[in-house]
């Protein structure tokens, strides 16, 4: 059997979800700046740019999981589904006051969220666009030249 929690652990755990959200809001907004970045490297086609440049963006979405991971398990601790109907229910349950504010932030990062994965399938359309113009020129040179009508 679960142990209820404390009216303070409540409170505490409510107060982390809201600062993960606030950390997530800062979070994703650069992240669709490095994605923004990461689009100007790929039509520059700098390979060693978006190494780098990968490899940091690959850690910030890293900690954007674990956060993620982090607010689950808040939100399963407060009763509430790990998920963002669970989210919508503690903010339905929070005071008015409380409750607008946290929506607003709620909404802010949904909004961000869904801005990244625009950009970032902007991005993997580009990246297979280039990928296509690399295979039609490689299969081109494997293909025998005809010029009049005779081989080369």
């Amino acid at each position: 059997m679960v142990e209820p929690i404390s009216k303070s652990a409540k409170r505490e755990t409510i107060q982390g979800i809201v600062r993960g959200i606030r950390q997530d809001i800062d979070g994703y907004k650069q992240l669709k700046s490095l994605l923004k970045r990461q689009r100007e490297l790929m039509q520059r086609r700098d390979n060693q740019g978006l190494h780098h440049h990968n490899e940091h963006q690959s850690n910030l979405c890293n900690s954007l999981m674990i956060k993620a991971a982090e607010r689950k398990k808040m939100l399963e601790l407060l009763g509430f589904q790990g998920s963002a109907s669970g989210m919508r229910s503690l903010i339905e349950r929070l005071p008015e006051s409380s409750s607008e504010q946290v929506a607003m932030l709620w909404n802010n990062l949904v909004s961000l969220v869904k801005e990244s994965k625009q950009v970032n399938e902007a991005n993997g359309k580009l990246l297979v666009g280039q990928q296509e113009v690399i295979n039609q020129l490689l299969q081109r040179d494997q293909q025998p030249s005809v010029d009049y009508g005779e081989k080369r």
